[in-house]
């Protein structure tokens, strides 16, 4: 692969944007989405800190950074601080990890409301959480269903849900060519799983739904020395798969830019 996009980069609150735009460079990564830091003790006054950072990053290179609001939606305020990122601090999306609270519970429907109203995409953690104290069980895929209530949200998925792999991949579906008929959920390939899943997952995923569904996203850094690894690992599955340049094209560049546009309603029936 040439030039690629990612979809899925952590900000850690201590880089420079000279050295990342150096490190992108040097492993060929166009553009990436840059989350705000997270924030250990879960607290608003740590949240506004973590976008203003991710603000100041973005700002250095706007065509390059695509910085996303990290935000908690049970915090009082959660909605406030939204709108300060997207309207004043020019954030391009919203991040949620859901730790304690379900994606389809009372609260977070209030944040999708609003996010409904200002048409930027959401990207979330779903699968297995490794944290210390969290609980994997609200990451569940089949609870994103409840986004379909907000026509506007396009929204990705990552590390394909895993090990609820085969759920993450049905849901998609539905999204996709399914009873709700629209292109709303994108699924984000960032590892998770190991290889053997990761494999499985992608061959089941490519088999039933559309090129437009599938991003690339690292989970890395793309100004680590090892970072290339991370992209050929990918690459090596999907040569095995028989995966087309064109489809590739896809999963790796041209499918984050859609990721920015709003959804479309399918074609009737399909």
């Amino acid at each position: 692969m040439d030039w690629i996009n990612d979809c899925h980069v952590h900000l850690m609150g201590k880089e420079k944007p000279a050295e990342l735009l150096r490190g992108m460079d040097r492993n060929k990564v166009e553009k990436c989405i840059v989350f705000a830091p997270i924030c250990p003790n879960d607290t608003m006054q740590e949240t506004v800190e973590a976008d203003d950072f991710a603000a100041k990053i973005q700002k250095t290179a706007p065509k390059r950074f695509y910085g996303f609001v990290r935000i908690n939606p049970t915090l009082p305020g959660a909605c406030t601080e939204i709108e300060r990122g997207i309207k004043k601090l020019k954030l391009r999306g919203v991040k949620m990890l859901p730790k304690k609270w379900y994606p389809h519970g009372e609260e977070a429907r209030k944040s999708y409301e609003l996010i409904n109203t200002l048409g930027v995409p959401m990207l979330f953690h779903s699968g297995i959480l490794w944290m210390k104290g969290a609980m994997s069980t609200y990451c569940r895929p089949a609870y994103y269903e409840a986004l379909y209530d907000y026509p506007k949200v396009k929204f990705a998925l990552a590390h394909i849900g895993w090990p609820w792999t085969d759920e993450c991949i049905a849901v998609a579906h539905r999204f996709w060519t399914g009873d709700f008929n629209r292109k709303q959920c994108i699924i984000d390939t960032t590892s998770g799983a190991p290889r053997i899943w990761k494999a499985d997952a992608l061959k089941k995923a490519l088999s039933i739904l559309p090129p437009d569904c599938i991003m690339f996203g690292s989970d890395f850094w793309p100004w680590h020395k090892d970072y290339r690894a991370c992209v050929d690992a990918d690459l090596s599955i999907y040569g095995e798969l028989g995966v087309t340049k064109a489809y590739l094209q896809k999963i790796f560049s041209s499918n984050f830019d859609n990721f920015f546009k709003p959804p479309k309603q399918a074609r009737k029936g399909v």
